[in-house]
């Protein structure tokens, strides 16, 4: 085994040098890298930090990458490109136990970092051109496993199907609770369905993920469970465990504190279009993407220096379950008012983000409460690098830990933009009105690409149905968000061509494209034929239409085209307050468990909220508080998006958007 160097780079210094850590200062440990070639049992040893600097977090980037020495050709041993199919990888910590076993080989400890499930590979180097190149990567926050990630660590990689780069990034700082320990609960690693399926059996997995008791420090100030749960094998019954849907059930102290399904929807996938059956809805996991993790804080049910945890499932005679879980242990929290840049959705060449982008719409951005007051407002500054910074003032009520995801009202000037990047930041601060202690964190860039302009006032869109025109259908939508054109799926018949002549004004605008059953306009498995959909316009002098945009038939559950008529729009402000014109913010945003919808200033003596999904149907209907802040429990819904209408009686008051994003 090879000890490799870790590296240091300073990203940022607030502070003068001093023998101490700066706050901000980045750590990069690189471990495996694409040059070791493609090989599903990779094992090394690697140089970490010490120990001695105190970190904010520890964050694990894993970049994958298509084989340039693949080929498609079946006359020899090589693989695709990218691996065909959608294996079950890992990244582990192994730590030797001091044991050898009979063949004289050391055993370890495993600690499953993570588990991935590799894309179907067959042309996604062809589809997806960045990974040809720099490759797709991933963020993932491995804080928790800090403890062990220090010193010599062995490592050990199971994905085969790609090349893979793995590095980790310390950034030096106080942490938001410093972790003070890890312990495993239940895991199926090792563990052998059938002779060849690693999992626990579903109709025997309440026998084995038993009820298990944790002693309590007194110094122990915050308790968190983490599991990473994920369904497999199938072809009988329901199709468990891959495809069916399953309530899962967490206990604490014999109590249940929390019911979800673990079915996930992957037709929204930002890795597309695969060469599988990537847009099926599966059990705790998606092609391309990380097994899901959920996290449950615990410190409330400490009793007497105890803690039981239970994990449930419903039962099936057929299929497997895959489960990592960890029981993680905190100092107290660090500051009162903390307040953290979590993410950038738009506007960003972030290839995780790419459904979302190129945008030339309001910019959208993540906040995170890090301290332990409940955060009511803070101050975001953002805009494009190179011209004068636009001011958002938030306003909401996110607990410790919860993140809102904000729309920015006021949006940067495209048309200043020279060339096809823009640099765009953003950066939040005084949190409830005071100083941010950890001012390292409040800030986040991205490079973005500029949308297309077109410099027509009239465009053609074609656009052709498959054997199912009840499933698709279509929108324009100014920057304001008003419908310009539409089409909806009762008004369109099978496999039929539609053309509609858009006359528009100068501005920004976007042709968004629906699937209800998720599986776009075409797609190899599901017998409902081939649609299309183009955008264009008359040129003059060539005396022929050309083709602006073709839009990607196989894309899933949803597809947006960003463009500008001669200019982008400018000078626009969008309402800022919570119940405005109809209009109502919600908040977490998204949520997991709850939303908010502030009422304070609405009156009204039968105000109802009435929850629908994306196909319009009602899924929850709740009573609300006049002039009052209302909570709605929304963790019986499946992930996606819904639409939240407040009405006072038969008096519709205002409508809002919101996301449910379970990990």
């Amino acid at each position: 085994m090879k000890n490799r160097l870790l590296f240091l780079l300073f990203v940022i210094t607030l502070f003068c040098a001093t023998a101490n850590a700066n706050p901000g200062d980045t750590t990069f440990v690189q471990t495996f890298s694409f040059e070791m070639g493609r090989s599903n049992n990779k094992v090394d040893t690697f140089d970490f930090p010490d120990g001695s600097k105190e970190y904010a977090k520890v964050l694990m980037y894993y970049t994958i990458k298509c084989d340039p020495q693949g080929t498609y050709s079946r006359d020899d041993d090589k693989d695709f490109p990218c691996g065909e199919w959608d294996y079950d990888v890992y990244t582990d910590i192994l730590k030797p136990t001091g044991v050898v076993d009979a063949d004289g080989k050391p055993e370890f400890d495993v600690w499953r970092l993570w588990s991935y499930i590799t894309p179907y590979g067959i042309n996604l180097d062809k589809d997806i051109k960045e990974l040809n190149k720099d490759g797709w990567r991933y963020v993932y926050d491995v804080t928790d496993f800090l403890p062990l990630l220090k010193n010599k660590v062995i490592l050990r990689d199971g994905n085969g199907q790609e090349l893979v780069d793995i590095k980790f990034v310390f950034i030096e700082g106080t942490p938001v609770r410093k972790v003070l320990d890890i312990r495993p609960i239940w895991s199926s690693r090792g563990v052998v369905f059938k002779d060849y399926w690693e999992g626990y059996p579903l109709n025997r997995f309440d026998s084995i993920v038993h009820d298990t008791t944790f002693n309590i420090d007194e110094a122990t100030k915050g308790v968190k469970l983490r599991t990473t749960v994920t369904g497999h094998f199938f072809g009988k019954g329901n199709n468990c465990g891959e495809f069916c849907d399953n309530k899962h059930t967490l206990k604490v102290n014999g109590k249940a504190i929390k019911e979800w399904q673990i079915i996930q929807k992957c037709g929204d996938m930002p890795m597309y279009p695969q060469g599988g059956t990537w847009v099926f809805a599966r059990a705790g996991w998606c092609p391309g993407k990380e097994g899901k993790t959920n996290e449950f804080e615990l410190t409330e049910y400490v009793q007497n220096g105890s803690l039981s945890v239970d994990y449930d499932v419903e039962s099936d005679p057929y299929g497997v379950y895959r489960i990592t879980s960890y029981l993680v242990t905190y100092s107290d929290i660090s500051n009162k008012d903390d307040v953290e840049a979590d993410m950038i959705i738009t506007p960003t060449d972030d290839l995780n983000q790419r459904r979302m982008n190129p945008s030339a719409f309001a910019p959208i951005v993540v906040i995170k409460n890090n301290g332990s007051n409940i955060l009511k407002n803070a101050t975001i500054v953002y805009g494009f690098e190179g011209q004068e910074p636009l001011k958002f003032e938030w306003s909401g009520n996110l607990a410790f830990l919860q993140k809102d995801t904000v729309v920015l009202k006021q949006i940067p000037d495209w048309n200043r933009v020279e060339g096809q990047k823009a640099k765009f930041f953003f950066e939040v601060k005084a949190p409830n009105g005071n100083t941010d202690p950890t001012p390292y964190n409040n800030r986040l860039n991205s490079t973005c690409s500029k949308p297309a302009v077109y410099n027509k006032g009239e465009m053609l869109f074609r656009f052709v149905t498959n054997k199912r025109p009840k499933e698709t259908y279509w929108k324009l939508t100014d920057i304001s968000g008003n419908v310009v054109y539409s089409a909806d799926a009762d008004t369109l018949r099978a496999s039929k061509a539609y053309y509609y002549n858009m006359k528009l004004n100068s501005g920004t605008y976007c042709l968004s494209l629906y699937d209800t059953n998720d599986d776009g306009l075409s797609f190899f498995a599901n017998n409902a034929g081939n649609g299309n959909a183009q955008l264009s316009y008359f040129d003059n002098d060539k005396k022929k239409n050309v083709v602006a945009y073709r839009f990607n038939p196989v894309f899933g559950s949803f597809v947006h085209h960003w463009f500008a008529i001669n200019n982008f729009s400018n000078n626009i402000v969008l309402d800022q307050t919570d119940v405005s014109e109809g209009v109502l913010r919600v908040f977490p945003n998204p949520s997991s468990g709850s939303i908010m919808l502030n009422l304070v200033s609405v009156e009204g003596d039968d105000l109802k909220a009435i929850i629908s999904d994306i196909v319009g149907k009602t899924v929850l209907e709740v009573t609300l508080e006049s002039e009052s802040v209302n909570t709605i429990n929304v963790s019986t819904l499946h992930n996606g998006a819904y639409t939240v209408l407040v009405k006072d009686g038969k008096t519709k008051i205002a409508t809002g958007k919101f996301i449910v994003s379970k990990k």
